[in-house]
């Protein structure tokens, strides 16, 4: 089961501990440029790995970092229950879900691969080793009805709920995430022309455009409402209360309870990203420049949409049934 680092001989490292890997492994995801919260991602679910080894086999040395392993790994995740040693979150009697495990091992697949290219291992320990499947599960975006509620529920008094109010149909508009709208700044919105300047994952800057309502929601926020919160300190678009940026957290929650108060349970943050994503094609946006608004560096996320768009799949079947273009069959 075990394999065997290279030697020095053959190697122009020397033998490098468990710990010592991925430290090295999160210094270069930094290096490369990638998102604070893909490194965190990263070192939770390798932490998770690494207690896993301790626990069964009293060890984590490199060397137990191979496909026989990772395969066991798998049998335990798939048994393992939601938010167990979680330091906040009480632990569920629901398992893990398909597609979290599924992630867990496309992360220590990347780490593999990484300790190969930088010499650390003879090979790529898990290259033959596939992903578990997961169902993939159809894009249920919001409906036109929902929206409407969603936004007729929300109230127009005090200043966070005007400042929410443009949160959420910047959301609907955009497809943008809750970090992405977070990190807005002042300077980085032309509402003249009509868009936003978004820093996305990996540290790339995109412009993203936004409709007629939304410019006039954020002009009549910013004009007004901002104008009376922002203490000159920050340039953040969204602020708090206080005059302070509001947080990831702070959308997460805002969100969270809408879903309450407006009777669509369902509706969190991401949610408004896939409505987005699916409303564009269907109202005639093509997947290239669906592709550039969301920030994706490929269209595989974009087939998501295009392939797995129920309302688009049953309008088309509606138009095209076989069945009904039968003009003399029988009810």
């Amino acid at each position: 089961m075990k394999r065997i680092l290279k030697t020095a001989t053959t190697n122009r490292h020397a033998v490098i501990t468990m710990d010592g890997a991925i430290g090295r492994w999160e210094l270069s995801n930094v290096v490369e440029g990638k998102s604070p919260a893909t490194i965190k991602w990263y070192k939770e679910i390798v932490g998770t790995f690494q207690g896993y080894l301790r626990n069964k086999y009293q060890r984590d040395d490199l060397s137990m970092f191979n496909k026989d392993v990772v395969m066991e790994y798998i049998l335990y995740l798939r048994q393992r229950p939601k938010y167990e040693g979680h330091p906040y979150t009480p632990r569920q009697c629901k398992l893990l879900s398909a597609k979290t495990v599924q992630c867990h091992i496309r992360a220590l697949k990347a780490l593999s691969s990484w300790l190969y290219r930088e010499g650390y291992t003879v090979d790529n320990r898990l290259v033959n080793l596939k992903l578990p499947k997961a169902p993939v599960k159809v894009l249920e975006p919001l409906t036109s009805d929902e929206v409407k509620v969603i936004i007729s529920s929300m109230q127009k008094g005090s200043s966070n709920d005007i400042r929410n109010r443009a949160i959420v149909v910047t959301a609907l508009d955009t497809g943008l995430r809750a970090s992405e709208i977070a990190g807005i700044t002042l300077g980085n919105v032309n509402l003249d022309a009509g868009y936003i300047k978004v820093m996305g994952k990996g540290s790339k800057e995109r412009i993203v455009p936004i409709g007629k309502y939304v410019q006039k929601v954020l002009w009549s926020y910013v004009t007004d409402t901002r104008s009376r919160l922002a203490a000159g300190e920050y340039d953040n678009l969204f602020l708090s209360r206080s005059g302070k940026p509001i947080t990831v957290n702070t959308i997460k929650l805002l969100f969270s309870r809408l879903a309450k108060t407006s009777g669509v349970v369902r509706l969190h943050a991401h949610l408004c990203r896939h409505t987005f994503a699916i409303d564009y094609l269907l109202n005639g946006g093509d997947a290239f420049s669906l592709q550039a608004i969301l920030g994706h560096t490929s269209l595989e996320m974009v087939r998501n949409y295009v392939h797995f768009n129920r309302s688009q799949i049953i309008f088309q079947h509606h138009k095209y049934s076989p069945v009904d273009k039968l003009q003399n069959l029988g009810a």
